[in-house]
């Protein structure tokens, strides 16, 4: 039985990078995701110009705008998609980026080969995610709490780095302002046209980027930092390139985005849609946990059990 309780804490370790290393392939900041809403005097002014003929601008003129409209919204509903070579994780739940990042996900295993290997751990094929300011924690089930242990794992972010080779923040590429202003960094955003996203009509912009232009990124939405931290993160998955599309509603609001990429570990596929702006997100820290030091300790077994 000890073999196989340290075989389910490997897993678990497999399953936390995987999921760290899938989620942060834009690699930027999203401590500051949110803007504020625009004063009542700008209001006033957009309402008093509504009459005069729409000025064109560029697309990447125009996606500025969303990110400061997307980013007063502070949350949404989600649903997301991540593929990394074999391996499929599909999640739905709430994201919020007031103040950083939080969540309320539930990611769905089934048909992956991970599934059956996290059964024990997590009760079946879907697994409960919490992300606090903190620290991160998975939800437990099966044999992990059967004899009275711990209902969730806790892990930092400073145990989830190394995990991913570097990577604090596993939220990035469900973060809709990051997204949008991913692809501003670019410098290639083009208008592909109109498209229906779950029955709403949106406007689809699409770009490429690519981790030799990083250093012409700075002004294009992001920080030097934030550009450097992108290269950096690309550089480490093997990523020359990636494709990057978002698509926007009449509300300047994102209803969609996707991320498409050849890495070292085959190719990453990520998809999110966004409804329900506004919505509350409830991601409190929970108070019945163990670490992923106590958990490796424990050979899989959670302390009391």
């Amino acid at each position: 039985m000890a073999g196989t309780r340290k075989a389910a804490v490997a897993v678990v370790l497999a399953a936390l990078a995987l999921t760290a290393t899938a989620c942060n392939d834009n690699g930027s900041d999203g401590g500051n995701a949110a803007p504020a809403a625009p004063t009542t005097a700008a209001a006033a002014t957009t309402a008093a110009t509504q009459a005069a003929p729409p000025v064109k601008v560029s697309p990447a003129v125009f996606l500025e705008q969303v990110t400061k409209k997307t980013g007063a919204a502070k949350s949404a509903k989600v649903t997301e998609e991540i593929s990394v070579g074999q391996v499929t994780m599909k999640g739905q739940g709430a994201l919020g980026w007031s103040d950083g990042l939080e969540a309320d996900l539930t990611m769905d295993l089934t048909g992956s080969p991970m599934a059956k290997a996290l059964e024990p751990i997590t009760g079946g094929p879907k697994v409960h995610y919490l992300y606090t300011a903190d620290a991160m924690y998975m939800g437990l089930g099966g044999q992990m709490v059967q004899s009275g242990g711990p209902r969730w794992l806790r892990y930092s972010k400073e145990e989830m780095s190394k995990l991913s080779g570097g990577s604090t923040d596993q939220l990035q590429s469900a973060d809709p302002v990051q997204g949008v202003r991913t692809l501003i960094a670019t410098g290639k955003v083009t208008e592909v046209g109109q498209e229906t996203v779950n029955g709403k009509a949106a406007t689809h912009y699409s770009g490429e980027l690519a981790a030799a232009d990083l250093i012409k990124a700075t002004g294009r939405g992001v920080t030097q930092e934030q550009a450097d931290r992108l290269k950096q993160n690309l550089d480490k998955a093997g990523v020359a390139s990636e494709q990057v599309d978002v698509w926007v509603d009449a509300d300047q609001l994102v209803v969609k985005r996707t991320e498409r990429a050849d890495t070292k570990n085959g190719p990453v596929n990520i998809a999110v849609t966004y409804s329900d702006y506004g919505t509350p997100v409830i991601a409190a820290t929970p108070g019945d946990f163990i670490t992923l030091a106590d958990l490796a300790k424990a050979g899989g077994t959670p302390a009391g059990s």
